[in-house]
């Protein structure tokens, strides 16, 4: 008669079955080194860390640990690639399960707690347990057949370190398998199906090893095996690049709340603080844990229009070779910090002398003017690296402390200082653009209070001849809409943007400020503006100069007017008109701004067409960070690039809505073989808005605005 099958609450398994005592001692032993080992790293680590400068990053914890959440835990940005997303989430959760079970084993066995039984055990450690250990061996195949045979381009090549990595992580899975399978067999565990891949090892070993002291002697080996690798692979944890598992989070946890990519403020005041980053010393604690927290994952490479375009600048590259930097000069820089920390300046200035520039040496300075601060490469970093601050504090110590930048630059903030506008040459003036338009002033308007927006007309709605036409059309659809608008003509003064992402803080706090106390002399409430650059600084970074206002940008409004009606359009008029929208960088990855230009587009009834890269993925015109004012001869051209994936989507029109982007992307396509012959137009909705509103029955979709009708 067969034996009866015991009661699922007696279900439960022997620990350490087969195990040697001796080899007991030699686990308890290694694991104390390999702890000691770990910690000694953890706190090199963190030493570093906190040699940076200060900074708030733990202020409201609710929305930190909201997005630790959803972006570590719930590996959002990281699922955004599918596989390589996928195999990560398998191997991250497994490996949070498979610790617990470690845990688990530790609270039953060492500390005398007997929760390893019944149903627990059989639901979570036997069944869980072997399920995981087989999704994170799939995500390691995975892995390896990424790294080493479709070998992307992205990925950092030839280190041994990424292979015993991964090695050591499948040697774990597969020798814990082997330990249970063995196990289950020898013992004929009743409940052995209850770890279904285990059991199968198990079998198979069973069939080319069928006498069980063979068997025993595999396991007792395998086991000394299996925790050696563990206590390895926890030892080297702190030094090596699987210290994302901690610093990923912790990244995350402490990433920017705030104005997105805002540079760090500077005390001008104060002669003996460094002008931008001349060391790493001059870097916060934060932007250190940046440095340590890269997964080398290459995401921000493959999204940099830069890189794309065979520019010298790899997002990726930077972060590294800054870490690398930091790590082989870490004993000096805790000497220099010690000094400081401890009053000793002499001390403190020999060493910084001693220390590499950062700008010009460590990085290359045609590697920071490579940058358009698009934020494609944060956007895309799954632990929330913020590159662009980084580089521009290397900017800052180039333009500020060695007065060096691209000459054409130069020339511009020139420009910026003496005629409070970038646009060199340049005859008009900030008032030639309305008047034939019934716009007032500010200094004209009895009651500025009344005013519900003041439109912020920006450099290049003032002086560019194409942007004056956008500027023109806003100002008549915001006239037919009944808003009671006013602008600040010859008061307005360049925001600043221009100077600030090329370095010159100077120039851009003497700027801001000037504006701020001219907005705030006419209590202004309510911003409009046609420019995502003016945008991030009237709505976010004139805060810290005391400038608080509404601001939106003027795709919102139109948008809000269409949707109460206010606004009468002849939609028959784009019903065959196929457009495609380009999303300018500091609208969309800059202020989140993605619905309402397409809703603007869709009211109108136009056929739109999304790119490839749309969205927060959206390919950048290349006019960022001061890019608008000098050329990069090197590599392609970025606009080029955006306007070939535009023309390519059969699209009449390329719709925007950023003057920079307007005129980078009518540049681009008179480069786009066959997109002048196709008659391809690039707008900005507004315009659209305009016309449909001003002429019905007009000359059709992609004609002429009211102002190309008068010339």
């Amino acid at each position: 008669m067969p034996e009866a099958m015991p009661a699922v609450a007696e279900a439960t398994r022997e620990v350490q079955w087969n195990v040697p005592h001796g080899f007991v001692w030699v686990m308890y032993i290694s694991m104390a080194v390999a702890l000691a080992i770990m910690g000694y790293g953890v706190w090199q680590r963190v030493r570093t860390w906190l040699a940076g400068k200060p900074e708030v990053r733990w202020d409201r914890p609710g929305q930190r640990l909201r997005r630790v959440l959803v972006h570590a835990l719930g590996q959002g940005r990281l699922l955004k690639e599918r596989l390589p997303g996928i195999a990560h989430a398998l191997l991250f959760f497994a490996f949070i399960v498979l610790f617990i079970g470690t845990l688990v084993v530790f609270v039953h066995h060492d500390l005398g707690i007997p929760i390893l039984r019944g149903r627990f055990y059989l639901y979570f450690h036997s069944l869980t347990l072997d399920v995981f250990g087989a999704l994170a061996t799939v995500a390691l195949a995975v892995f390896f057949w990424r790294r080493y045979v479709m070998r992307p381009g992205q990925l950092e090549k030839g280190k041994r370190a990424d292979f015993l990595l991964l090695f050591g992580l499948l040697v774990i899975m597969v020798t814990g398998f082997v330990l249970e399978g063995i196990r289950l067999v020898v013992t004929a565990d009743p409940w052995a199906l209850w770890s279904p891949f285990g059991y199968l090892t198990g079998l198979a070993l069973a069939a080319v090893l069928p006498s069980e002291g063979a068997l025993r002697a595999v396991h007792a080996g395998t086991w000394l095996l299996h925790m050696l690798t563990w206590h390895a692979w926890m030892a080297a944890l702190p030094y090596s690049k699987a210290f994302h598992l901690v610093t990923g989070p912790l990244n995350v946890f402490f990433s920017n709340l705030d104005a997105k990519a805002e540079p760090k403020p500077m005390d001008l005041e104060d002669e003996s603080a460094s002008l931008g980053a001349r060391t790493a010393l001059d870097l916060t604690w934060k932007q250190l844990l940046d440095l340590d927290a890269c997964t080398e994952c290459g995401r921000c490479e493959a999204a940099c229009p830069a890189f794309a375009e065979g520019k010298p600048l790899s997002p990726k590259r930077v972060i590294l070779d800054l870490r690398d930097h930091v790590r082989a000069h870490r004993d000096e820089l805790l000497r220099a910090k010690a000094a400081q920390l401890a009053g000793d300046q002499e001390t403190y200035d020999s060493i910084v002398q001693h220390l590499p520039i950062l700008a010009g040496g460590v990085i290359r300075e045609e590697t920071l003017w490579a940058c358009t601060t698009c934020r494609a490469c944060e956007e895309a970093c799954p632990v929330f690296i913020e590159h662009v601050p980084t580089i521009l504090e290397m900017r800052r110590y180039l333009a500020m402390e060695r007065a060096e930048m691209p000459e054409t630059l130069a020339s511009a903030m020139e420009s910026l200082e003496t005629r409070q506008h970038p646009y060199r040459g340049a005859t008009a003036d900030r008032t030639d653009w309305y008047k034939d338009l019934p716009v007032r002033t500010m200094a004209e308007v009895e009651d500025p209070e009344a005013i519900e927006y003041l439109y912020w007309v920006g450099c290049a709605g003032a002086f560019d001849e194409r942007a004056q036409k956008v500027a023109r059309a806003l100002a008549r659809v915001m006239a037919k809409a009944g808003i009671r608008f006013a602008v600040l003509g010859p008061e307005e003064q360049c925001t600043g943007d221009p100077a600030r992402r090329s370095g010159n803080e100077y120039h851009y706090e003497m700027l801001a400020r000037a504006n701020v106390e001219t907005l705030n002399g006419y209590k202004v409430r309510r911003i409009v503006t046609h420019c995502p650059h003016c945008l991030q600084q009237l709505k976010h970074e004139y805060k810290r100069f005391g400038g608080h206002y509404e601001v939106i940008h003027h795709s919102e409004l139109v948008f809000r007017l269409m949707e109460e009606g206010k606004l009468e359009l002849a939609r028959e008029l784009y019903r065959s008109l196929r457009v495609t929208y380009h999303d300018p960088c500091y609208l969309g990855r800059y202020n989140d701004v993605y619905d309402a230009p397409r809703g603007v587009l869709d009211g109108l009834g136009t056929r739109r067409v999304e790119m490839a890269r749309s969205r927060e993925r959206s390919f950048c015109c290349g006019a960022g960070g001061a890019h608008m004012w000098f050329e990069d001869k090197q590599g392609g051209k970025i606009n080029r690039n955006r306007a070939e994936e535009a023309v390519g989507t059969g699209a009449d029109v390329v719709v925007t809505g950023c003057p920079f982007c307007l005129a980078m992307m009518e540049a681009g396509i008179k480069g786009v073989p066959g997109a002048e012959e196709r008659g391809v137009k690039v707008r900005d909705f507004v315009e659209l808005v305009d016309e449909a509103l001003a002429d019905p029955v007009g000359t059709g979709p992609a004609g002429a605005s009211q102002d190309e009708g008068r010339a």
